[in-house]
């Protein structure tokens, strides 16, 4: 009884005190002012309704979540990324195009199908050495002219139907052997004329002659006299050419099928030289490289395999034995100076070189040893430099 009595007495103590401290900490909450609302606890369909919402007791908002804000960033970065590929593929697209276009563009000259009615247009290629020499027999010269009138430049050489050459020249002729007859120098001046007649600009001919002025060699007499003597030599070819390309300055390529006939003359009384000629056919090559408009340089050769070489008795019938053979070769190199097609400036720097092998005795005892030489051997050399104008039409 007394400690129920007790517990009364604790109990309304304790009461009579809480209230005080229970108003100060609850006071906000206990007037109603805010309220905590519980997020409904289904899924949420995005993040934004997964986050709680904080209101007061009226239903507003203290913080709300700009929901919208991140849908229209969302809209614009995927929009973005449309246009990047969009744009990423059409680039694929123009370049692929591109690269199908310059294919087809190679390869439309040979693939491409002709179209009735429809002209291919000409490729730029010169006619073929064969096809002018074909036209030269056949009506179709005119259409060889009508392709320079129109591809090749007024002022190309390859217009031009004739040319003449007029040369001086310069030259030294050494002739050793072991036989004094013929062995001897001579130091000379010459002209030379030449003239090439192009029937097609890749064909034609051409004709060389070479004299010379005032020229003597040694003599055999112990005075060391001179003999006076004359140079003529004389060479026709048959001319085809190779341009390569259609250019004024393209490089050119010229075959010559070659008849050489040179020959030296002395008086029929001396006694101490023979007259000689030298007879033959050979082919020769010549490069012409122009480095401008105006000048090209030249570099050629020629080659005789086979001569028929030959002495003529003077006041003496010096012979050196009977002729077994005798080869030629020559080289040269030049350059053009070109003011027009029709007016040029030409040089040249050549040298060549004659070997005759006889085969037997001497006809003559050697007037410097006194015995006669058997097999005797010569090797005749030339050197000339020339400096002259060509005209051309």
């Amino acid at each position: 009884m007394k400690s129920s009595f007790s517990f009364l007495i604790f109990a309304a103590l304790f009461a009579s005190a809480f209230p005080a401290t229970a108003q100060v900490g609850l006071e906000g909450f206990s007037s109603g002012r805010y309220e905590v609302r519980k997020a409904n606890k289904r899924s949420p369909a995005s993040e934004a309704e997964a986050t709680p919402v904080i209101t007061d007791s009226e239903g507003v908002a203290v913080r709300t979540l700009k929901t919208s804000e991140l849908e229209a960033e969302k809209k614009a970065e995927a929009e973005k990324k449309e246009k990047e590929l969009a744009a990423k593929k059409e680039a694929e697209a123009k370049a692929a195009a591109e690269t199908q276009a310059a294919t087809a563009a190679s390869v439309a000259p040979a693939a491409a199908p002709k179209v009735a009615g429809a002209e291919a247009s000409p490729e730029v290629e010169e006619p073929t050495i064969g096809e002018q020499a074909e036209s030269l027999f056949s009506d179709k010269a005119s259409k060889i002219f009508e392709f320079y009138r129109e591809q090749i430049h007024e002022d190309d050489i390859r217009n031009n139907r004739l040319e003449l050459d007029v040369m001086p020249v310069v030259a030294y002729n050494d002739s050793q052997s072991n036989y004094t007859f013929r062995d001897y120098q001579s130091f000379f001046n010459a002209l030379k004329i030449r003239s090439n007649v192009w029937f097609t600009p890749l064909i034609g001919v051409s004709g060389q002659i070479l004299f010379s002025f005032a020229a003597d060699v040694d003599s055999v007499q112990a005075d060391q006299s001179r003999v006076s003597a004359k140079y003529e030599f004389v060479d026709l070819g048959l001319n085809f050419r190779k341009f390569f390309g259609v250019s004024r300055k393209s490089n050119s390529l010229e075959f010559s099928l070659l008849l050489s006939d040179n020959k030296m003359t002395v008086p029929s009384d001396n006694t101490s030289r023979a007259r000689i000629k030298t007879q033959g056919l050979g082919v020769g090559l010549k490069a012409r490289i122009p480095t401008s408009a105006n000048y090209a340089w030249t570099l050629g050769g020629s080659f005789f395999p086979r001569l028929q070489h030959s002495e003529s008795a003077t006041g003496v019938n010096i012979q050196s034995g009977a002729s077994e053979e005798s080869v030629r070769i020559g080289l040269d190199v030049g350059g053009e100076w070109k003011f027009t097609r029709e007016s040029q400036m030409i040089w040249s720097l050549g040298a060549s070189a004659e070997r005759n092998v006889f085969d037997g005795a001497a006809g003559l005892p050697d007037p410097g040893t006194g015995l006669t030489p058997n097999n005797v051997s010569v090797t005749n050399s030339l050197y000339m430099f020339s400096l002259g104008y060509r005209w051309g039409h």
